[in-house]
């Protein structure tokens, strides 16, 4: 494999991002932090072309971007993870520099940021798939149940077995604990249910696996049409999986075979026996993911090369193990590296072209860069090429205490990209490197002393952020301040639409805060009150709050929920009004219970 990161891309620090600054042009005049309501969507060309653990969409960050600089600005964001503060600003005529200590997150920012002909693109996209389409009949071809023709695979669903506590007899888990309804938002996978041998009664959570076992084939044929045709699988899949256990990839075709690292996420593939990045793959989706990598990574001409390889890692868990299986359809993309008891392994070639039509309309409709960006795969806590009082806006969101472990997160992209993270400054809680919540804060304030250094005098700083703990609001409000900077202003960032863990999570917290900062000369000091007073304060904002309660609503959008009170958006709107005058002294949960109490109240009264 030809080495990925070569210039203008940068697997180290990129030695000439200060290019674009201009340090003697004075900020944009300021006085107050913004205060309209931020929301932007999620459901766009850009925020569809490749996935990454958290994004803030573009459309919001360009409405913080407008506000605080002018045409000609420069705008740095050290924690850039896909780069989309690097999108919002070129096409309004602002500069941007981009860090991130992920090789991953640079590959994904330089490509999100260097769009291309999207006809030009789709061409060469043409070209591989033509090439792959006699290895696409090998590897991905069914028999019509109809008019038992071969037919191409959209999919095929793998179930594990498991035994059963009171009889240790095996079943498959498929064929027990499947529930399918007439609408696919209605049907799941029970969680509780009677073993078919003894009837005893289990939780899927508590029983051992055996091995994975094929149950069923997605294929379209025929008169069927384009409606897709779910069924077992039959003698002819049979034969084909039996074939590919005994043929061997060939050898000139590269793959990673890099060892996980045991950690907080990669445990979880360790403990199936999945101890390297090939093992997550089934064999016929390596030899798919080979041969594509193989075909983009000789493309001759360079710009290509690397958009070719973009569309090959936006394809990420959906083509490993990882993918689980869903009535509804599609992929999930939750920060953890769990290997699911029902397997969704899609066809990689239907895979990679329906990415590719997701990226080509992204190129289509991206709009044309005005000014320079910059991109460095560098820790945040040194950024010693650009001086002081350089910088017209800092905009960023960093990690999130625990909540996202990236390096692990993205050990199967740097394996492909054939770099990875250095852990060392990377500023998460993780208890397998060692870093608790002492050791995130030293490296968030080193981050926040660094944006002070280079931000110019008057110049501001958004920092976007959620957490359940209180003890992580503590430590980044200390990062903060400590790195001297104030906090002027508050608010909430809605997304409009969350992720599937948030909308089904009882105990996510899905709304981003947006804390506005300035430099400050001396110390800041944040009110300590009692928990007594801070419950106290919260029951009575509660009270106030559900006096409207449509604004305090979530609808479920794929599973079949009722809709319930939001207490995530309760819990974003309480930490806006508190954040920047008191130390957070509520976890989520202590939160919750207080709105319970406040609830049951508010149901006592309406019964009087």
């Amino acid at each position: 494999m030809k080495n990925i990161f070569v210039p203008p891309l940068y697997s180290c620090q990129n030695p000439h991002i200060a290019d674009i600054i201009t340090p003697l042009k004075p900020v944009k005049p300021v006085s107050s932090p913004y205060s309209e309501m931020i929301c932007a969507g999620k459901n766009t060309y850009v925020y569809d072309a490749h996935t990454y653990h958290t994004k803030v969409p573009p459309e919001g960050i360009a409405k913080l971007i407008e506000y605080y600089t002018n045409q000609g600005d420069v705008v740095l964001d050290p924690f850039c993870g896909s780069g989309m503060t690097g999108v919002a600003c070129s096409d309004r005529g602002r500069g941007a520099i981009l860090c991130d200590i992920s090789p991953a997150a640079t590959f994904i920012a330089y490509n999100m940021t260097t769009p291309i002909d999207g006809k030009i693109y789709w061409a060469a996209i043409q070209e591989i798939l033509e090439s792959a389409h006699t290895l696409e009949q090998t590897l991905y071809t069914t028999q019509c149940r109809t008019c038992f023709r071969e037919t191409p695979m959209l999919y095929m669903v793998w179930s594990y077995g498991m035994l059963c506590q009171s009889c240790h007899q095996e079943f498959i888990l498929w064929d027990v604990a499947r529930d399918e309804k007439k609408s696919v938002r209605d049907s799941k996978i029970k969680s509780e249910f009677n073993c078919p041998h003894c009837d005893a009664k289990l939780k899927k959570r508590d029983l051992k696996r055996t091995c994975r076992y094929p149950v069923a084939v997605g294929y379209r044929c025929c008169e069927s049409g384009l409606k897709e045709q779910v069924v077992p699988p039959n003698e002819y899949d049979l034969k084909k999986l039996a074939w590919l256990e005994q043929t061997n990839i060939p050898k000139q075709l590269w793959y990673p075979t890099d060892q996980f690292r045991m950690g907080v996420n990669t445990k979880q593939p360790i403990a199936a026996g999945m101890t390297s990045v090939d093992k997550v793959y089934t064999t016929r989706a390596l030899w798919a993911m080979s041969f594509l990598w193989d075909r983009a990574d000789k493309w001759p001409d360079p710009k290509m090369r690397l958009k070719l390889l973009f569309t090959l890692t936006s394809l990420y868990k959906r083509v490993t193990v990882f993918s689980e299986f869903r009535f509804w359809g599609g992929s999930g993309n939750t920060a953890n590296l769990n290997v699911p008891a029902i397997m969704n392994e899609q066809n990689v070639f239907k895979t990679f072209e329906r990415k590719a039509k997701t990226i080509k309309l992204y190129f289509d409709h991206a709009p044309k860069v005005k000014r320079e960006v910059r991109i460095s795969t560098q820790s945040a806590c040194h950024l010693e090429q650009l001086p002081d009082k350089s910088i017209d806006y800092v905009f960023t969101d960093p990690p999130f205490g625990s909540n996202i472990n990236y390096s692990e997160m993205n050990f199967l992209w740097e394996s492909w990209l054939g770099v990875h993270t250095d852990i060392v400054e990377e500023a998460i809680i993780n208890k397998t490197q060692g870093k608790q919540t002492r050791d995130y804060k030293i490296l968030l304030e080193k981050a926040f002393s660094e944006m002070k250094r280079v931000l110019k005098d008057k110049g501001w700083l958004t920092v976007v952020f959620h957490n359940s703990s209180a003890r992580v609001w503590q430590t980044l409000q200390a990062a903060i301040t400590d790195a001297g900077f104030y906090i002027q202003g508050i608010q909430t960032f809605d997304k409009q639409h969350g992720t599937f863990k948030q909308f089904v999570s009882d105990n996510a917290v899905g709304y981003d805060l947006v804390l506005h900062c300035q430099k400050t000369a001396h110390q800041v000091c944040l009110k300590q009150e009692q928990k007594q007073i801070v419950c106290q304060q919260v029951a009575q904002f509660i009270r106030e709050a559900l006096r409207d309660l449509k604004d305090y609503r979530v609808q479920y959008l794929h599973v079949s929920r009722q809709d319930e009170l939001d207490y995530r958006k309760l819990y974003a709107q309480w930490l806006t009004q508190t954040i920047s005058k008191t130390v957070i002294e509520l976890d989520f949960n202590e939160f919750r219970e207080i709105v319970d109490q406040v609830k049951n109240e508010f149901a006592q009264k309406s019964k009087l």
